[in-house]
């Protein structure tokens, strides 16, 4: 059933945005939500997918059994009556699935007992040792509280609010999005305060981190609080606070024995007197898969997938688990997956990918989390753990946060090393200079160009810190990302600078790729001052000016966009490239560019050609096949070559000075490619050379 259908997407409020569904059964969702289940799991019933559920569903808290899983535990009970209303406390034991839809609480009560419910509230009224907090919260900001649920990451576990309009506009009614988390009816559940304290840390109360902790200052703690509750006026004074409960002893040790004859001490932490002893798993049919009332049962309402899944995890339950298997259902089960990708599965869906904010400059890198594809041999194994723990952020330009997750995480770093681990060729020894010469913007690569380095911003856009290098990143895995950038992340802004493992720059090091990344390396671990190239002056015209050899520059240009190359020729005839989508957009003759803004400008603007006599190609037809950038190569001449791929197909394009205007070249597998669509600018005669042939395509563009 649950793999049948494209989710509702509805509002904080239910206004429905979107619905595709196909459900074959009169009540759709009445089964526990686990997220990741629903998400990758459930089209397809699996033993792997059954191991989840049996750890979230509780199953191992009850029947025991090693899923290698984090264990799934309930939430504290103790002084619950101190942080939430008792009438929707009864209310949730009463019926825990129609007091929150999706809940992994099953029924555990007597169906016939209707005083069941009363008196096991009475017996955890009695636990409290916490009195009903009397402090107050003077002042929220509603609307304050709606932007920080919907850009800090709230949204990509919850469902977004119909009424909140992202800066990147509504999602369309066609996108697809995975079903949301659902909140109880919080207005019937918390008063202002208590649902205050909860937010501030969540681990405290439900320390199984599937609700982890963000890190909120008081006024934000306070303020979605107030949205979360509806609550629009200013003075939070005004909010309704928590109804009193006094406790009967009477009902207190009936509910006493309620509790323990329900076993919920498997899944919550209670007195010793109440616990629960581990119960062996039985053959045949009948018990809590079956959705059936047995009495003594918990009884839970599972879809046909889930049951399937179980099945076949139970079938085979004496077989432990990989280490590759217990670190994606890890992730799933902390729904990781729901902000970060690995190994192309996961991330943001199209719905929730409009809340991601952070910046713009920065492509998809400044609003994404970033994948954990080989996270485990990226990361050193002292800087994972920080992450995992709030130490370490490098990328403050997001505004969605990686929350903390306590003692859930505690061994996912040695988990995610042994299963990520590669034997990789080492680096060789590096060289301190060259490293500090090719990072720089005198003669290097210009990395500072985007990145900062320690307290000095970049000279244009703000890429995160560069100075951290050796104790963040592994060498060997370095070396692969730098080859090849856009492989681990698709969109990324950063170019390679050793395309197909061919230096650009063959001054440094005589081009050899591995030392030239081994002495970035070397420089970062050396702590031996900055990369070359920083300004004495924070004025002044910076024009390049290509003479010797040409210029390569990346930079935002107008009509290009933000991830424009440009290549400059001393003949005078210059090139702006869009390295997004893989084609020429711009070309001009005279003056080449001034790099002021792009080095020096912390929000670095668009540009324009210094030149004159600038012409444009067309832009992308709709109907044009899909096109991979694949980064640049230089050749002896320092000439660029850029490569990309067609189709799947391998094509390089080459550009360069002729007579009174360009020339352009394009060569490919006509075995595997019969031909391309070209365009030409506007503006400029063409002329197809007789050498072109099937696969070799070259004109010369000469201006009118």
């Amino acid at each position: 059933m649950a793999g049948l259908f494209l989710p509702a997407f509805r509002g904080r409020r239910g206004a429905v945005i979107a619905v595709l569904a196909f459900a074959l059964a009169p009540s759709l969702h009445a089964e526990p939500l686990i997220v990741a289940f629903d998400r990758f799991h459930a089209a397809q019933p699996t033993a792997e997918g059954g191991r989840l559920l049996y750890n979230e569903l509780g199953c191992a808290n009850c029947h025991g059994g090693d899923t290698g899983i984090p264990t799934r535990r309930g939430p504290v009970l103790t002084d619950v009556t101190a942080r939430v209303q008792p009438d929707w406390l009864k209310k949730f034991l009463a019926n825990p699935a129609a007091a929150r839809a999706g809940t992994t609480m099953p029924h555990v009560l007597p169906a016939n007992d209707p005083q069941a419910v009363e008196a096991v509230a009475h017996y955890l009224g009695s636990l409290r040792k916490a009195p009903i907090s009397k402090k107050q919260i003077r002042v929220v900001n509603f609307e304050r509280g709606r932007e920080l649920f919907h850009t800090i990451g709230c949204v990509a576990c919850h469902e977004p609010d119909a009424e909140f309009q992202p800066p990147e506009g509504k999602p369309a009614a066609t996108d697809f999005t995975h079903r949301s988390v659902a909140h109880a009816k919080l207005d019937e559940k918390y008063a202002l305060t208590s649902l205050a304290d909860f937010l501030r840390d969540p681990l405290k109360v439900r320390p199984d981190a599937r609700m982890p902790r963000f890190t909120l200052a008081e006024e934000d703690v306070a303020d979605l609080a107030a949205y979360l509750l509806n609550f629009k006026e200013s003075y939070g004074v005004n909010a309704p606070g928590l109804k009193a409960f006094k406790v009967d002893p009477a009902l207190a040790a009936r509910g006493r024995a309620l509790v323990t004859a329900a076993r919920c001490a498997a899944c919550h932490d209670l007195p010793k007197d109440v616990a629960a002893k581990t119960m062996p798993l039985k053959g045949g049919s009948g018990g809590c898969l079956e959705n059936s009332s047995v009495p003594g049962l918990p009884r839970y309402e599972l879809s046909a997938p889930q049951q399937d899944a179980l099945k076949l995890f139970l079938a085979q339950r004496n077989q432990p688990a990989t280490p590759a298997q217990v670190a994606t259902l890890t992730l799933e089960a902390l729904n990781c997956m729901a902000c970060h990708d690995r190994n192309g599965r996961g991330g943001p869906d199209l719905v929730r990918k409009a809340y991601f904010q952070g910046d713009h400059n920065l492509g998809d890198t400044g609003r994404y989390p970033p994948p954990l594809t080989d996270v485990g041999r990226k990361l050193r194994p002292a800087w994972l753990p920080k992450v995992l723990t709030g130490e370490a952020r490098v990328r403050p330009y997001l505004k969605t946060q990686m929350p903390l997750y306590g003692a859930a995480t505690t061994n996912l770093p040695a988990l995610l090393a042994k299963v990520d681990v590669k034997e990789r060729k080492p680096l060789p020894p590096g060289d301190v200079e060259a490293g500090r010469k090719l990072l720089g913007a005198a003669g290097g690569l210009s990395c500072i160009t985007c990145h900062r380095w320690g307290a000095r911003p970049s000279l244009g856009i703000q890429g995160f810190d560069l100075s951290n290098l050796y104790q963040r990143i592994q060498p060997t895995w370095l070396q692969e990302y730098l080859i090849n950038p856009a492989g681990y992340r698709a969109g990324t802004l950063m170019p390679s600078f050793w395309p197909e493992g061919k230096a650009a720059n063959m001054e440094i090091l005589g081009g050899d790729t591995a030392r030239q990344i081994a002495a970035i390396y070397e420089f970062a671990k050396s702590g031996k001052g900055e990369p070359e190239g920083y300004p004495a002056t924070a004025s002044g015209q910076f024009e390049l000016v290509p003479k010797e050899h040409p210029i390569v520059q990346r930079t935002f240009m107008e009509g290009v966009g933000t991830h424009t190359i440009l290549v400059g020729f001393p003949e005078g005839v210059h090139l702006a490239y869009d390295g997004e989508h893989a084609r020429p957009v711009l070309a001009w003759r005279g003056k080449f560019f001034d790099a002021y803004s792009t080095w020096f400008s912390r929000f670095a603007p668009f540009e324009k050609p210094l030149g004159e006599s600038v012409v444009k190609w067309p832009a992308a037809s709709p109907g044009d096949p899909p096109v991979r950038f694949e980064g640049y190569r230089l050749d002896a001449k320092r000439v660029p070559t850029f490569l990309f791929t067609v189709e799947g197909v391998r094509v390089e394009e080459r550009f360069e000075p002729a007579e009174n205007g360009l020339r352009r070249s394009l060569k490919w597998d006509a075995a595997k490619l019969k031909d391309l669509s070209i365009a030409h600018p506007d503006g400029v005669t063409v002329a197809e050379d007789s050498g072109s042939a099937p696969g070799k395509r070259s004109f010369t563009y000469v201006w009118k």
